[in-house]
Order: structure tokens, then C-alpha cells, then sequence
């Protein structure tokens, strides 16, 4: 009944979770605070107890909208769209306003799970009691018993999409293409790509979620986590067009139509964003698409940065600043000390393929070592560096004065969440503008699986929110 849909998103998916202890909140006599999924969460306390099995929906997400009109969760201003809606009416008229107001709930019309604040607190999701999910999927959930599933993540209830990722809605912009990129567009695409040479990032995880990965003696590094756009640049295998021992060949060869011209493997680079190669296609060009900030920052990366990437590494990263010969910020409020048309790219993956045909996931320690040639060359000097880190070493020896018998996880996921030293819901020292600080990233040195864990601040995710009722927050596509 409970499944994962072939776009499910750990972090932006539902969970089945029991309630832990709930913390009363100074100053209601009716409000809590407990932890979910090592999120806090608000509750009335005369309607969740410890013990409870509920559904967890994390912040930015969006909720089915059947679900939300049959259990009368759109706001009052949207009670139209609620199943109760002439039961409200009638209460409008007989009870008052106040009256009706409690019959509805608080969604807008896109669905949306945002971040609460109520006594000062922030309440970091939505819960919901397995009895509305029956309401909503009626019969073959009669008889399905929730807390025999506690734990479990999903994002289809019998088939039906119950949450997705909250993606804010956009006007559509009209296509910016020269006549030779128009020309360009509609020349036939042949992949160039070779299967298992080139990757995206990968989904770097919440720690909140998965502080029970961690132990007090492993070795971790600690990095900031930038706010701006991913890139992945890729000295990598493709496929190219054959080159003969006469120029004449070649010459010749290069009129043909490509789906005549004879390929042969070899190295180049190939650059992304997050989730779109920029240069997969055999006629594919530096600068031929610019991507939403309407120019090529990643291909411009590509051509600095390309020719010092050795055939088989593939360097990870994150460009800050302004979108280049722009005042156009890549993330707004997020100068990272660059004038406005600058920006920097900060590595903080590196892998290389061996020998064998399988890869070596670097260090952060060894990807600064290797950064180091970058000091001494003019022209990547002030282009190019390494994600700040900010501790190496264990967690047990960060915070010594933690019981490691005792709720040692909840506790350090509680210090780190407001650690000054890593300038956890500070302002981010690394920018000229007054804007807070994303948040941090953890790795475990030696991990034999390619993975990170992100926790990122409340004043950031707070910020952010308002960025999206905007329609300002850039998307790193």
C-alpha cells in the first residue's frame, strides 16, 4: 500500500513514525515540541501523545489535493475547495467567524508544507494521522494496520501520489536564442555520451535523518555548505569523430553528415549542471545553451578549468557569486565577497577513475593538496578553491563533554545544529551582504560509499521560504 514512485525523493517523501517524548513549550499550556525524524515538530499535546503512530511530511513538499479537500485542510479563504465547505457556511451564519475558521485547515492551493513558527519555535514539517489517509483512500485501507510500518518512506498510497517535491510555480520565460543557436537547435543530436564515464552528484542526504550513521570515534570533515549553482566538470571517455593520418581525411571526414561520420573513442570534457549535461551532443559548443541564468557560467568553468583535469577525474562543485559580466547574483543576497560579474567555483568532490574500470572517491584532505598548484597559477588563483573546512577529526573529540551512553546521536545532532564555531544560524561570514548562513556538510573519512549528509540551518530554510512565496530563489537545475 505504501510505496516509493519511480520519482521518490528520500528527502522530500512521507514517513511512518511513532512520537516520541514531547517537551512542553514555555508560556502554552496546550503546545509541545518533540523530535521527527530528527526534526522538531510542534504538536497540541490534547491531540498527539507519546506513543502515536503518525505520517511525517517533511517542509517543501506538496500534499495530494484530493487528501487535503477531503480532510477540509485548505485554508479558510480556499474552504470552497474543502468537502465541508456548506457545513462552514452554515457556521459562518449561525456561529461566527471564529467558529468557522476551525473547521478548515491551513494549506494554500498549491498544497504546500512550509516552516512554522509558533512560540518563538519552528515547527519543521506536517504530521497526519493515518485515519486521514484511510478518509482519503477509502476501502482498501480499511484494515491496514499503520504501526507495522513504522519507519517505512513513501510517496504513493495504492497507487495514488500522496506527497512530491514543492516546486514553486514559474512564469515561462520566451527563449533567448541567436540565429545560430536557433540554427544550432535544429541540427540533428547524436550522443557523444559513453554509458558509466560521466555522473551527476549525488543526492547529498540530511543528517537529521541519518545521524545514526555516525560514531563517536570515526573521522569526519566538517565543510560549509555554499548557496549557489552545482557543477560537475568531467574529463571523461565519449565518443569523437574519427581522426585520419592525412589533414585532407579529416577535412573531408568533417563534411560528412554526423550519422555518416565514422567515431572513435577518446577523452574530452563534458560539463553539467545539477541535472542537465550541458554538452552531450557531437555538435554541442561551449556557450551554446545558457541554461536558466541565461548565460553559460558552467561552460565557462569548462574552459578554464577543463584543460587542468587529468583523463579520468571528474571534479564536483559549487559556483558562487554573480552570473558573469552581470549585477545578476546566482543565488540572491549570496555574494560570497565577489564584485558584482565575478564569481568562484569551490571544489568539494573529486573522483578518478582506476585501472580497473572502477573509481576512487578522494578525500576532501587529498582534494585540497591537489588544489594547491591552483595558488601559483594567474589565471585560477582567485577562480578556483576548495570548500572551507572547518573541522577534521572525531566527533567524540568536538564534543567530549557528551555522553557517549546516553542519547549520544540526539545530542550531538542537537550541538551541531547550533554550533557558533561553524556559524550555525549566523550570518555567513564568507558574504559582503547580511544573509544567514546555509548550513554545514559532514563526510566520514574513509566511508567505502560515496555519500555526504547536509544540515542546514533554520534561519537559512527560513529564508528561503520567503524567497519561494516570492518567486525569487533561483533553482539549481
Amino acid at each position: 500500500m505504501l510505496t516509493k514512485s519511480s520519482d521518490f525523493l528520500q528527502e522530500y517523501c512521507a514517513t511512518v513514525v511513532r512520537i516520541g517524548a514531547i517537551t512542553p513549550i514555555e508560556g502554552s499550556d496546550f503546545l509541545g515540541s518533540t523530535l521527527v525524524n530528527g526534526f522538531s515538530i510542534i504538536v497540541r499535546k490534547d491531540m498527539i501523545s507519546e506513543g502515536d503512530v503518525m505520517i511525517y511530511c517533511p517542509i517543501e513538499t506538496q500534499l495530494n489535493s484530493e487528501f487535503l479537500a477531503i480532510n477540509n485542510l485548505y485554508e479558510f479563504s480556499l474552504r470552497h475547495m474543502n468537502y465541508n465547505y456548506e457545513a462552514v457556511e452554515a457556521a459562518i451564519e449561525q456561529d461566527g467567524l471564529e467558529i468557522a475558521k476551525r473547521m478548515v485547515g491551513f494549506f494554500n492551493k498549491y498544497g504546500r508544507v512550509r516552516i512554522l513558527k509558533l512560540r518563538g519555535q519552528a515547527s519543521m514539517g506536517f504530521l497526519v494521522n493515518p485515519e486521514n489517509i484511510k478518509d482519503w483512500i477509502g476501502s482498501p485501507l480499511s484494515s491496514f494496520d499503520f504501526s507495522q510500518h513504522v519507519g517505512e518512506d513513501f510517496d504513493t498510497v495504492n497507487g495514488e501520489q500522496f506527497i512530491q517535491v514543492y516546486i514553486p510555480p514559474r512564469k515561462p520565460q520566451p527563449e533567448k536564442y541567436t540565429k545560430d543557436q536557433r540554427r544550432q537547435r535544429r541540427i540533428e543530436k547524436i550522443s557523444r555520451m559513453v554509458p558509466g564515464e560521466f555522473s551527476f552528484h549525488y543526492d547529498t542526504q540530511q543528517l537529521n535523518r541519518n545521524m545514526h550513521r555516525f560514531n563517536p570515534d570515526d573521522s569526519v570533515d566538517i565543510s560549509i555548505k555554499m548557496h549557489g549553482t552545482s557543477i560537475c566538470l568531467g574529463n571523461v571517455l565519449v565518443k569523437k569523430p574519427k581522426q585520419f593520418k592525412f589533414r585532407l581525411f579529416n577535412w573531408l571526414h568533417s563534411l560528412l553528415p554526423l550519422k555518416w561520420q565514422k567515431l572513435e573513442l577518446g577523452y574530452d570534457v563534458v560539463y553539467s549542471s545539477r541535472t542537465v549535461i550541458k554538452n552531450a551532443d557531437l555538435n554541442d559548443t561551449l556557450n551554446s545553451n545558457g541554461g536558466y541564468y541565461g548565460s553559460d557560467v558552467w561552460g565557462e568553468y569548462a574552459k578554464l578549468f577543463g584543460p587542468y583535469i587529468p583523463e579520468g577525474m571528474e571534479i564536483f562543485g559549487e559556483i558562487v557569486g554573480y552570473v558573469t559580466g552581470t549585477q545578476t547574483p546566482i543565488q540572491k543576497g549570496y555574494d560570497y565577497k565577489c564584485k558584482p560579474g565575478d564569481n568562484k567555483l569551490y571544489v568539494y568532490r573529486i573522483r578518478t577513475k582506476q585501472s580497473d574500470g572502477t573509481h576512487k572517491e578522494w578525500e576532501l584532505q587529498d582534494i585540497r593538496e591537489w588544489l594547491q598548484f591552483v595558488t601559483t597559477n594567474p589565471d585560477l588563483k582567485d577562480k578556483i578553491d576548495i570548500v572551507p573546512i572547518v573541522y577534521h577529526g572525531s566527533l567524540r573529540d568536538l564534543y567530549p563533554e557528551i555522553s557517549v551512553d546516553h542519547h549520544w546521536h540526539e545530542n550531538i545532532l542537537a550541538a551541531l545544529k547550533q554550533e557558533s564555531a561553524f556559524g550555525m544560524e549566523e550570518l555567513e561570514p564568507l558574504c559582503n551582504n547580511k544573509t544567514p548562513r546555509e548550513g554545514i556538510v559532514l563526510r566520514i573519512e574513509g566511508d567505502p560509499i560515496a555519500e555526504a549528509f547536509k544540515l542546514k540551518c533554520i534561519s537559512f530554510l527560513e529564508k528561503e521560504a520567503k524567497q519561494v512565496d516570492k518567486g525569487e530563489l533561483n533553482l539549481d537545475v
